[in-house]
């Protein structure tokens, strides 16, 4: 059931406006970026660009395509399906790992061509950061926002897509102006370790927390 809903996921996805929109603003911040770095002809570490910027850029692509679920509230399609022997918590997960993918997609082309315009070799470390940290830290903020999203209200869902919105962006600057400060690499087998950890906590939680929702609770909360 599960795959069925990932399926489903998978081709809305290419079918949504939104999959545009989310790569155009991956896009504007990657050429923003590199013209930053050539005009004012910045030095900066590629490892520590990745590894702050690939998992923001990752989020911001998921953020975009969340509002799908927002919009299957409103109209009642999540209430319906609920109706059927699928359970809140499998329809949680199929959603996640749906609009997961598509995500991580677009965070690993956005950094494989910029890694690959700087000619930087990609070393073990990076690789398996690229390869297992980021869908998990991607799948862990769309997770946490999924289950808000169900559980709170339309109104509510608003304001918190404001707060979403301008915490990304704060963070991708303050993460551009650390570029910019002289220092040594933090990409390491440990820092891995820790991000993993705090992710798959985080994924666990709303894992669990997902399934204290009621039905009643989503109907409750569309107006």
């Amino acid at each position: 059931m599960i795959g069925v809903i990932v399926w489903k996921e998978l081709k809305e996805t290419i079918r949504d406006k939104s999959i545009l929109s989310s790569g155009f603003s991956v896009l504007s911040f990657l050429t923003l970026l590199n013209v930053t770095i050539l005009k004012h002809n910045i030095v900066f570490n590629v490892e520590s660009l990745v590894f702050y910027i690939a998992p923001c850029l990752g989020v911001l692509a998921g953020f975009g395509l969340s509002s799908r679920l927002v919009r299957e509230k409103r109209e009642g399609v999540v209430e319906t399906l609920l109706c059927t022997p699928i359970t809140l918590r499998e329809l949680w997960l199929g959603k996640v790992i749906g609009l997961t993918l598509p995500s991580y997609l677009i965070a690993l082309m956005s950094m494989m061509l910029f890694i690959c315009l700087r000619e930087y070799r990609l070393n073990e470390v990076m690789i398996a950061y690229l390869a297992i940290a980021i869908p998990v830290i991607i799948a862990s903020a769309i997770g946490i926002l999924g289950l808000l999203q169900y559980a709170l209200g339309m109104r509510q869902i608003q304001i918190l897509n404001y707060i979403v919105f301008f915490t990304l962006f704060t963070i991708l600057y303050l993460v551009v102006r650390r570029l910019t400060v002289p220092g040594n690499s933090i990409m390491s087998w440990w820092s891995l370790g820790v991000v993993l950890t705090i992710s798959l906590t985080i994924l666990s939680v709303a894992f669990y927390l997902v399934a204290h929702l009621g039905r009643e609770r989503i109907v409750t909360t569309i107006i």
